[in-house]
């Protein structure tokens, strides 16, 4: 909507009178033309009708082109459009409603197309993992082909129809293994092996790059190496190393670059945040965690990376907070309090897919497992979400490709990694092309 002032108008006086060149600039403005084409009217340059144009707006104290038209067409200074009514017969509010014509149209037709939107939203979310109450998962998750070997705390990323499982630790100890599992093929390739073999890690694509911090090493030690790798190449690189030794962490890809949050150091939970930039090889520490935690979670929403769970000193945790990367790079403070989980869990897997945030399996505490169970944060609170297939609640993996879900957990008897795919959204909302 165009606000105007109309009463600095109507009471402002002329600080000198307009040239003719200038009457004939505003006449021009009153039409609609942009600079560029006032100059080829005039056969002048735009450089020279914004002069003009400045010098316009200082002798009738107006602010805007909109304002300029208003001033002289209620001076009588510019011809009403139409030709049919004087300026006292014709109200202002038409004129701008007929120059302005095609610009009402367009508004009213984004308003039209939001509220298509937002009521198909509203009325057809029908997806279990969204509906409110228990979601009955059920056979709605599909087996896929074994990866070769059992491993846990290993990195799962997807890119380009392709998972890539990265490191963890197995039957024979931690491991750099890497394993692509093809989503065209329902099949399994090894490939080049991380050069640092460690597990307790998460991973990040950026661009398309994998990435992949820290970790815990064969000696039980955490690391600071950064190991970048390549799946187009099937190469590695080394990037810059941590601030800090760790392992244990939350990791999440948001705007560009990579935030780690909490994690282990060897002897107690961390609370800190570690920032990569890819474009400058570089760390920077962010606004503390709230609470130091490891074995935790991370998934980023369209605004904000939310950190929940996990485990310290004082036991298995619940809270949820929201982090701000936005906030914290511009010096506010960038955490605030989100709903927290319904029950204390950590070592479980976390994604999210649009606003929906999906946890499963994990551990409650130290003794009680949370097997083939998870929960589901959706239009502002957590629900239940059964899963009738067994797996392995020892940190399962979860990632997400599109409107597909992929859970990779441990078989139960060892004999290999189990994949699991589940089509976590039943529908998409295409915005149309509009000439």
């Amino acid at each position: 909507m165009i606000h105007t002032k109309p009463s600095k108008i109507m009471d402002m006086t002329e600080h000198s009178a307009l040239s003719k060149r200038e009457m004939e600039i505003l006449e021009l403005v009153a039409t609609g033309l942009t600079n560029r084409e006032i100059g080829q009217e005039l056969h002048i340059s735009p450089n020279t009708v914004k002069v003009h144009l400045s010098n316009i707006f200082e002798k009738t104290g107006v602010t805007s082109r909109t304002e300029a038209t208003l001033y002289g067409i209620e001076h009588g200074l510019v011809s009403v459009p139409g030709g049919g009514e004087s300026v006292s017969d014709k109200p202002v509010w038409r004129e701008l409603l007929h120059t302005y014509r095609w610009v009402w149209a367009a508004i009213l037709l984004l308003l039209v197309t939001f509220f298509v939107i937002l009521s198909a939203n509203l009325f057809f979310r029908d997806s279990p993992s969204t509906s409110s109450g228990d979601a009955e998962l059920g056979e709605s998750w599909q087996e896929l082909a074994l990866m070769p070997e059992a491993r846990i705390g290993m990195a799962v990323v997807a890119y380009d129809q392709n998972l890539y499982a990265i490191a963890g630790e197995g039957m024979d100890g931690v491991s750099g293994a890497v394993f692509s599992y093809s989503t065209t093929e329902d099949g399994w390739t090894r490939l080049r092996g991380k050069p640092t073999p460690v597990t307790d890690v998460q991973g990040a694509l950026i661009g398309e790059k994998i990435y992949i911090p820290g970790g815990r090493t064969a000696e039980g030690a955490p690391s600071d190496v950064l190991e970048i790798y390549d799946p187009r190449r099937d190469l590695w690189e080394t990037g810059a190393p941590l601030p800090a030794p760790v392992s244990a962490y939350a990791l999440a890809a948001f705007e560009g670059e990579i935030y780690l949050f909490g994690g282990w150091d060897g002897k107690k939970a961390l609370n800190t945040v570690f920032i990569y930039n890819p474009g400058s090889d570089s760390w920077e520490a962010g606004a503390a965690m709230p609470v130091p935690a490891y074995d935790l979670g991370a998934a980023g929403l369209s605004d904000k990376i939310v950190v929940m769970g996990g485990r310290n000193a004082d036991g298995v945790l619940d809270s949820a907070e929201a982090y701000y990367p936005s906030r914290d790079a511009s010096g506010e403070y960038p955490w605030e309090d989100f709903v927290d989980m319904p029950m204390p869990r950590y070592g479980f897997g976390v994604a999210s897919i649009y606003d929906t945030i999906y946890a499963i399996g994990g551990t409650t505490d130290d003794e009680e497992s949370e097997s083939g169970s998870g929960i589901v944060f959706s239009q502002g609170s957590w629900n239940d979400l059964q899963i009738n297939q067994a797996f392995q609640n020892l940190n399962p993996r979860l990632v997400t490709s599109g409107s597909l879900m992929y859970l990779v957990t441990p078989r139960e008897d060892l004999a290999g990694t189990v994949l699991w795919q589940y089509q976590a959204i039943f529908y998409e909302i295409y915005i149309p092309f509009i000439p």
